[in-house]
């Protein structure tokens, strides 16, 4: 089993491309069972926020899990033909202690668009418990999530990397005050009633903005957050409207489609030349970037931001130097959990597959010797032969066994777990792919094989081996 992670984030792909495969809430369930439902994935975690899609799997092998992840991704309603094509350089792709290491960043938000912000923890939480709604967890991602949250809260409470913290939202009003100065007096109009709409007006309202509206599809909702925060509350069929008679536009609502486009814009501010800011923070975009084409208006997006991000993110070195340090000893110490939680299984089917060896041996040597003097070998023969071949065996493992064990806490241990599944055959047996049959799919193993996945030994379905095939006819896979 491999734990891989494979996704694209605002480091690697563009505003566009990012919303394009983001996947939302409602969407979640369909998408992990797809994903589950092919043979090479066992378990699945989906991270889709606005700055990252992400998939956290447990796979039979890295490279056939992350075929089926990058096919999934393809396949995504989103993904159309350019999008396909920029996947193959905005995809990244890791595996056991790489993924470990990264999931824990993220949810330390140390690999954020802005450094210690706090909305990515609750995202990777959210995504966790869908998971785990759809039945698409299982012991070692259950562990993987509860350990990056806890590192997550770990680095939020021992460092100060999140003291004055700028999320997406907070970054579009400290880019207003930078273009206005004070936003007292100001007047915005914040689309989008979720929760970047709700962390935005908070932030507005700390800056002495009192005149606000919100605009969301359904009503009450935004009535409900207007009346909160001291609001006003629309519709969305009022954007035009509204937009003809505000400094800022904040726009946080992810319609699917730009819901402002540069005509209604031009007809919202005819005969109007007053200063425009319109901070566009929401997947897929809420706002055309044409807008940004008009007369005194000043269009951003989430890649705008990111000059935002690496000076907040120079502020804080030294915290983050901290919260390295944090993360990378609980990624050490889940690594070490991990190689423990696999040299068990290893070592037993190391053994199993060398008793397997010695029967076949020591049948064949008691049918040479049966050969060469003409009668049977006797009970006591055949023990001494499988005896000896016992010992030689026992021997021979004593070592790499005894290894292995010692490793178990060391978190690069798993490098000699790896290699020892690698030399032994144990992930790959010389005669085909691991048995899977017993979960309902189809068995690669030639008929009579070594099953690598049960300690070495035969077929545990008990599958006899096929009759030998007509000349003609070709040869079939067993189930």
């Amino acid at each position: 089993m491999t734990l891989i992670a494979v996704g694209a984030s605002h480091r690697t792909a563009s505003a566009d491309l990012r919303g394009k495969l983001a996947i939302p809430a409602d969407r979640l369930p369909g998408e992990l069972a797809a994903l589950c439902a092919h043979e090479a994935v066992f378990e699945a975690v989906i991270v889709s926020t606005c700055n990252r899609t992400e998939v956290y799997a447990v796979t039979l092998t890295a490279p056939d899990g992350m075929r089926a992840v990058v096919e999934r991704l393809r396949a995504l309603p989103g993904v159309d033909e350019s999008a396909a094509a920029a996947l193959g350089s905005a995809l990244y792709a890791k595996q056991g202690p790489g993924a470990v290491e990264h999931l824990f960043r993220v949810a330390s938000s140390l690999d954020s668009l802005v450094l210690g912000e706090s909305q990515v923890i609750g995202q990777v939480r959210r995504a966790f418990a869908a998971a785990e709604e759809a039945g698409t967890t299982g012991g070692l991602t259950r562990r993987l999530f509860r350990s990056a949250l806890e590192t997550g809260k770990l680095v939020r409470s021992r460092t100060a990397i999140g003291a004055r913290s700028v999320s997406a939202s907070t970054a579009a009003v400290e880019l207003a005050k930078r273009m206005f100065g004070s936003l007292e007096g100001r007047r915005v109009l914040v689309i989008g009633a979720g929760e970047m709409g709700e962390l935005a007006l908070g932030y507005l309202r700390d800056q002495g903005v009192r005149d606000v509206t919100v605009a969301n599809r359904t009503f009450e909702r935004a009535a409900a957050l207007a009346a909160r925060l001291g609001g006003r509350a629309a519709g969305l069929d009022e954007l035009e409207a509204l937009a003809g008679r505000v400094d800022i536009v904040i726009a946080a609502h992810a319609a699917g489609r730009p819901l402002v486009t540069k005509g209604l814009m031009a007809r919202a501010r005819a005969g109007r030349d007053e200063p425009l800011l319109v901070v566009d923070v929401a997947l897929p975009r809420t706002v055309e970037p044409e807008v940004g084409e008009l007369a005194g208006v000043t269009w951003c997006d989430l890649d705008g931001l990111s000059e935002m991000a690496d000076g907040n993110a120079r502020l804080r070195a030294a915290e983050s130097v901290k919260a390295e340090a944090l993360v990378a000893a609980q990624v050490d110490a889940f690594l070490a959990w991990l190689q423990e939680r696999e040299v068990a299984p290893t070592v037993k089917q190391m053994h199993g597959k060398a008793r397997a060896v010695c029967d076949a041996e020591v049948a064949r040597a008691a049918k040479a010797l049966a050969a060469c003097r003409g009668e049977a070998v006797s009970e006591e023969e055949r023990a001494a032969l499988e005896a000896m071949a016992a010992a030689i065996a026992k021997k021979l493992l004593h070592g790499p066994t005894a290894r292995l064990r010692k490793q178990a806490l060391d978190p690069d241990g798993y490098r000699y777990t790896e290699a020892a599944r690698y030399l032994f055959g144990l992930d790959a047996c010389p005669q085909g792919f691991s048995c899977r049959s017993d979960e309902g799919r189809t068995c690669r193993l030639a008929a009579g094989g070594i099953c690598a996945r049960h300690g070495g030994g035969a077929c545990p379905h008990g599958k006899k081996a096929a009759p030998p095939a007509r000349p003609a006819a070709r040869k079939e896979e067993v189930a």
